[in-house]
């Protein structure tokens, strides 16, 4: 059995990344594996990391998001290199977020991620070690979520939807005000990936630019700048438009940046401002009937707000992609692109039978194990920490 050792960031967004990284330590220690949680806060975390590491026995680390990934020992180098530690960085998000962490050249360091489009990209553009792994982050224990499934006369009719907002159109205004061609790449681009996947971000991209003379790399400081831009624009558009479209349903919004909807105009829908992590998915969520989620720009897999509903039992209302159709028919009901048709097509659906939505639900649970699970996941990391020395690229 390994000494996992655990960087546990609490930096995130409502401490969604430290709770992952619970569960999945949770999950190590259930498969008999010893594990070490180190909090990554405070001043001169790194070199107390480095002491640690030092001073204790481990077979591998693991991380999230890049978080002491570019740790360095003064005078010596990378943290990982010196004390020849693999360490599995876990990541949520595309490499245009952070580029950095996501480049770090070492046998040591193990690029990892939730989603394989992502693992994809950094293979075929930042490529920095010659291999990239891809970890679903599965299904937690239905045991977390307290009662689930609760019976459907046990919950309160409504759909949850935990996600931040922002006025998408201010964002567009003040790509409006950039000087081109970047303005008019972000324009163009914008309009034409809204009803697109992350695969064709960056080939969209690429080709508007070259239509301004200016030919982009996928490894490139403006390329990743454009996408990051253009990612995180896209998600808060899309989201806009679930809400809008859903105010005369029965959506419990909960999260920050939604002072630009027309609150004093919905019929059924409402929002709640912001929740810890924990408090919305494990307390909140088995008592709502769905949860509506929209997926983050990928195609291979699903976000984690559903994998967390069908693990408590909840419908997942969402957006539709290749790892859904393959993965999760009966699900495909509550399925929609965006427009406002097919959302409103998918509510009705759910609402319009809430038993069959639930039976189907649990048909979906089902059939997701054991491939999909949380253990599973963390059994992929321990194999795949093994290989670290193989993961070195040679050449330039």
């Amino acid at each position: 059995m390994a000494h996992v050792l655990v960087l546990r960031w609490t930096g995130s967004a409502f401490e969604s990344v430290s709770g992952m990284l619970d569960l999945a330590a949770r999950e190590l220690r259930g498969l008999g594996h010893a594990v070490t949680a180190f909090p990554v806060a405070g001043a001169g975390w790194g070199q107390r990391l480095a002491g640690r590491i030092e001073a204790e026995q481990f077979d591998f680390a693991l991380t999230m998001s890049g978080v002491g990934v570019d740790v360095v020992v003064p005078g010596k180098g990378l943290l990982w290199d010196v004390a020849k530690l693999p360490l599995f960085n876990w990541n949520c998000d595309h490499p245009c977020y952070f580029p950095p962490r996501h480049g770090v050249r070492s046998r040591f360091v193990l690029h990892g991620y939730l989603f394989a489009d992502h693992a994809q990209y950094n293979l075929q553009h930042l490529n920095p070690n010659g291999l990239a792994f891809a970890v679903h982050l599965g299904l937690p224990p239905r045991s977390l979520f307290p009662g689930a499934p609760l019976p459907a006369g046990a919950r309160n009719g409504r759909i949850i939807f935990t996600k931040s907002g922002k006025d998408s159109n201010a964002i567009a205004a003040e790509w409006r005000e950039r000087a081109p061609p970047l303005r008019d790449i972000l324009l163009t681009a914008a309009e034409e990936l809204l009803h697109q996947s992350t695969a064709a971000c960056f080939p969209v991209v690429q080709r508007i630019a070259g239509d301004h003379g200016l030919f982009l790399a996928g490894n490139g400081e403006l390329a990743l700048g454009l996408i990051r831009e253009l990612d995180d624009y896209l998600r808060f558009r899309r989201g806009d438009m679930l809400v809008r479209t859903l105010l005369d349903y029965p959506v419990d919004v909960i999260g920050p940046g939604w002072e630009h909807i027309p609150w004093h105009r919905a019929g059924a829908a409402a929002h709640h401002g912001a929740l810890p992590w924990r408090t919305a998915t494990f307390e909140r969520l088995p008592h709502y009937l769905a949860s509506l989620s929209l997926q983050p720009l990928v195609e291979q897999s699903v976000h984690d707000r559903e994998f967390y509903a069908l693990a408590a039992g909840v419908v997942p209302l969402s957006d539709d992609n290749a790892f859904a159709q393959a993965c999760l028919p009966a699900l495909q009901p509550y399925r929609f692109d965006f427009t406002r048709e097919r959302i409103v097509a998918a509510a009705d659906a759910l609402l319009s039978d809430p038993a069959a939505a639930l039976q189907r639900t649990e048909a979906a649970w089902q059939g997701m194990q054991p491939a999909f699970t949380l253990r599973q996941a963390m059994m992929q990391i321990v194999d795949y920490a093994a290989l670290y020395p193989a993961n070195r690229r040679w050449g330039g």
